[in-house]
C-alpha cells in the first residue's frame, strides 16, 4: 500500500505569500486615504458645529468674544481648534497636529468664518474635495 504525502509545497506557499503581498500593496494606500477622509469629515463637522454654537451665542449676547472659554471645543486627536474672535467676527482654524497621521494630509488646515466661508490653508487639494461640498 502506497501512502501519498499531503500538504503544500514550498512553491505553493510562496505563490500565496506573493499574492497576499500584492493585495496588501494595492489596498493599503486606499485604506489610509479612506481613514484620512473620515478624519477630515470629522473635523469639518466639528468646525461647522462650533460655528453654529458661536452664532447662537452671538444672537443672545450680540458679541462673539465672551464665548471663547465658555463654549468652544479644543479639537480632535488629529486637529487643534484655534479661534480668532472679535466682537463682530470669528475665524475658526483646525490646525493639523504635528506627528499625527494627518500632519502631511493634502487638505492642510481647515478654516471657517462667521460668514460661512470655508477654506483650507497649506492645502494641495481643492476646497470641494476636502470639505465634501
Amino acid at each position: 500500500m502506497r501512502r501519498s504525502n499531503r500538504g503544500f509545497t514550498l512553491i505553493e506557499i510562496m505563490i500565496v505569500i506573493a499574492i497576499i503581498g500584492i493585495i496588501i500593496t494595492i489596498g493599503y494606500p486606499s485604506l489610509t486615504e479612506y481613514v484620512k477622509k473620515g478624519r477630515r469629515t470629522e473635523v469639518a463637522g466639528l468646525l461647522t458645529e462650533q460655528a453654529q454654537i458661536l452664532e447662537r451665542f452671538y444672537s443672545k449676547n450680540n458679541a462673539y468674544t465672551a464665548a471663547i472659554p465658555a463654549v468652544l471645543s479644543t479639537g480632535t486627536d488629529f486637529y487643534t481648534l484655534t479661534p480668532t474672535i472679535t466682537d463682530q467676527t470669528f475665524l475658526l482654524t483646525a490646525v493639523r497636529k504635528p506627528g499625527s497621521s494627518m500632519a502631511t494630509d493634502k487638505c492642510g488646515d481647515f478654516t471657517i468664518t462667521n460668514t460661512g466661508v470655508r477654506n483650507m490653508v497649506n492645502a494641495t487639494a481643492t476646497t470641494k474635495d476636502c470639505w465634501g461640498r
